[in-house]
């Protein structure tokens, strides 16, 4: 079976599992929902290489502790990426175009408190990406972030809203706009846009396998395979989708 066709089958079961998520539950439990949103904090902080585990995410979060022996910056971004979440939501619920402005808020809440990180400043040094190429040149951030948020407004309400969401995420990732916290800010970008849409959010697991094929589908996106990107966020959505499903039931 092609990616295109494997494509397809993932999307249609994805549309079939938010049509089951809706009628088993209009909203999700607010426990549930809070352990989820944990979950979801420690994984995309684990994926850019945050040492806080799932139990020590929890207590961060739950009872605003700051855990000694671990790093401070790992401390305060749990607690403000919990917060992004609950942000994103209520932005979901508004429906607005994507905008420059919208980023750096997004952005700004991830730094709050932390030492040496600028909240909303665009990067001012080159970087690599997560294929260790070079990211665009600092200079040009400003006008390629503009062009990229023209084309997801135009174009992607035209999209699934899985493929619109994925492609909201490699560009910002490609771009990697600010000096840190991109790939948080990516995935809550992706997260906005399903939310948005009346889908769950979307969780990436954390374990080295899925990290392995997220930076792989990364990377072949940019080697002349694009459907391979798409291809990975589509099966976590299922996996995602499917296991809440199954904690509703």
């Amino acid at each position: 079976m092609s990616d295109t066709d494997n494509l397809d089958l993932l999307l249609a079961e994805i549309d079939l599992l938010k049509a089951e998520l809706h009628l088993q539950c209009l909203e999700v439990p607010r426990a549930l929902q809070q352990s989820l949103d944990i979950a979801y904090t420690h994984d995309s902080i684990a994926l850019d290489g945050g040492t806080l585990n799932l139990a020590e995410t929890d207590m961060v979060i739950r009872n605003g502790l700051m855990l000694p022996g671990k790093p401070m910056a790992d401390n305060l971004t749990a607690l403000n990426h919990y917060q992004a979440i609950q942000s994103i939501r209520e932005q979901a619920a508004e429906q607005n175009l994507l905008s420059m402005e919208a980023l750096q808020i997004l952005h700004g809440m991830l730094c709050r408190g932390l030492q040496n990180q600028t909240g909303g400043a665009y990067r001012n040094q080159d970087v690599n990406l997560l294929n260790d190429h070079a990211a665009p040149q600092a200079d040009r951030i400003p006008q390629l972030l503009a062009e990229h948020l023209h084309w997801l407004n135009l174009e992607g309400p035209f999209l699934h809203p899985l493929l619109f969401a994925a492609e909201a995420h490699l560009r910002f990732l490609s771009l990697q706009p600010f000096q840190h916290n991109n790939g948080l800010c990516a995935r809550l970008l992706m997260n906005l846009i399903l939310l948005a849409e009346g889908f769950p959010l979307l969780n990436i697991m954390s374990q080295q396998t899925t990290r392995s094929r997220y930076i792989a589908a990364f990377t072949d996106a940019h080697a002349g395979a694009p459907l391979k990107w798409p291809l990975f966020i589509a099966e976590q959505a299922q996996l995602d989708y499917q296991q809440l499903l199954n904690q509703l039931q």
